[in-house]
């Protein structure tokens, strides 16, 4: 089953995150995914202007495991949650602990960490789901989870002097303390605004949100951790430290890429025969016409010559033409995803090129004509549609196991496309426009924008899916990205 997000990373660069999840009675499970950019000709990127190696540079692809799912009160009641596991395992720390046992400490605070600033993040858009009038009891249980399980995590960490812990470990605690800290302050404001905006409640919510906002700010001050309502403080330095906390908290999920070339081994045989192809050819006419003209011949001379040159060419032939067909039998790169013990529990192969319209499937092409702005079905007025295609391959029996502290099956494959290359050639943000009002010619400027569609097709164990979004982007950056409904009326289900 796959799991798919595309959403705006930053001003130039969309995100899309596609979580797979394992079948586990099978060996492996295999996925593809074919992403289909529909760019404007316009934009002048095409197969001249727009390399493969530039493709590769706009793109980054990040690979973790997808945070295990808790809600605040499984943290408080389940015996195996991740707190209790962490309290566990802290208070059976023997005199002298070893290596693994300590280890396991710093892994268990770390997925802590994680887990509940999900499941705070998970929690406050739930209330905003549900709240239609009254919000007072919803966020009251919100607040008092929350306060309940610091005060077992923070009684923990304010004794760690009484257990066996190393002075590293330690440190992991403190900033896994400090990175909930941030991040309960950031939902408490989010959902503060929120309720303020939608006016659903009383002061009783308001006076709730803002004790344990302030709360939270003073046990921040008492620890020494970095306060953004501390108006001395370098904000800059802050929202720097915030971002390498969370990279250090998070990595615990990351897994390894070992990225290579894909038919390394079969390009450099096919070179290695055409260069041999080429000799056989050129040393064959060579031997031919020695025997014929003798040597030291001007006849015998200019073969040579000619011959060399035909070898030259036969091998540039031969390498250009698998080099043109290559990406029928390959990618263009395979990623072996490695967990923390560098064992292999899945790959990713990735392929780049660009695509004719005609080559396109029938479903892709419905897909992308659905709600056209001009009911015209010619070439797609010269779009130009780019196809990243993705294979992955995951070993369920492998995934999670050097975190022996929480099974873990499935991963998330997070990646990142930069458009800014896509916005060089595009027309002045704001566009003159002229309408009459009150039988007056009045002048007017709007957003000059372009579309760009994506439209992606997903092959799982549960059959073929598909999904459209539509970019809509200018010269200062990407504005929006909407979610295109496919329309049922073109029965996508009867072709292929």
């Amino acid at each position: 089953m796959i799991k798919d997000i595309l959403k705006i990373h930053d001003k130039y660069s969309i995100e899309i995150k596609q979580s797979y999840y394992s079948v586990f009675k099978k060996k492996a499970s295999d996925y593809r995914v074919l992403t289909y950019l529909f760019i404007p000709s316009a934009l002048n990127i095409n197969e001249q202007t727009y390399s493969k190696d530039q493709f590769y540079k706009d793109i980054r692809v990040n690979i973790r495991y997808n945070t295990p799912e808790y809600t605040l009160v499984d943290l408080i009641s389940k015996e195996k949650s991740p707190l209790n596991k962490l309290i566990r395992a802290i208070q059976l720390l023997p005199k002298k602990p070893n290596n693994i046992q300590l280890r396991n400490v710093e892994i268990l605070g770390k997925i802590f960490a994680t887990v509940f600033s999900s499941a705070i993040r998970n929690n406050n858009r739930e209330i905003r789901k549900q709240c239609k009038q009254d919000c007072d009891e919803l966020v009251k249980d919100y607040v008092e989870q929350i306060e309940e399980i610091l005060k077992v995590y923070r009684l923990y960490l304010k004794n760690l002097d009484k257990h066996y812990i190393d002075i590293h470990q330690k440190i992991t605690l403190h900033f896994g303390d400090e990175f909930i800290s941030n991040a309960i302050e950031h939902q408490i404001l989010v959902l503060h605004k929120y309720i303020s905006k939608k006016k659903m409640s009383s002061d009783l919510s308001f006076d709730l949100l803002l004790k344990l906002l302030k709360q939270e700010q003073e046990y921040k001050k008492k620890k020494y951790y970095d306060n953004v309502s501390i108006e001395d403080l370098n904000q800059e330095y802050i929202i720097h430290k915030r971002s390498q906390l969370k990279k250090y908290i998070d990595s615990i999920f990351f897994l390894n890429k070992n990225i290579r070339k894909d038919g390394a081994l079969a390009e450099q045989s096919i070179f290695a025969f055409a260069a041999g192809f080429a000799m056989l050819f050129s040393t064959g006419i060579a031997f031919y016409y020695q025997q014929k003209y003798g040597n030291f011949t001007s006849a015998f001379f200019i073969t040579l010559v000619i011959s060399y040159m035909l070898k030259d060419r036969i091998k540039g032939m031969i390498s250009k033409l698998f080099i043109s067909k290559a990406h029928i039998f390959y990618y263009d790169y395979k990623i072996a995803i490695l967990n923390a013990n560098k064992h292999k529990v899945g790959m990713i192969k990735e392929n780049f090129s660009f695509v004719p319209f005609k080559k396109l499937g029938p479903k892709i092409k419905k897909i992308r004509f659905s709600e056209r702005t001009l009911n015209v079905e010619d070439d797609l007025f010269g779009e130009h549609i780019i196809q990243y295609k993705k294979k992955i391959v995951l070993f369920p029996k492998k995934l999670g196991n050097e975190i022996a502290a929480e099974k873990l099956n499935s991963i998330v494959d997070i990646t990142r496309i930069n458009l800014f290359r896509y916005t060089q050639n595009m027309d002045n943000p704001k566009k003159s426009y002229y309408f009459v009002k009150e039988n007056e010619i009045v002048k007017s400027e709007a957003d000059r924008v372009y579309h760009i569609n994506i439209v992606q097709k997903f092959y799982t164990e549960e059959g073929i899916e598909f999904k459209r979004y539509r970019v809509v982007i200018n010269r200062n950056g990407i504005k929006r990205i909407e979610k295109v409904n496919i329309i049922d009326f073109y029965n996508l289900t009867s072709d292929k």
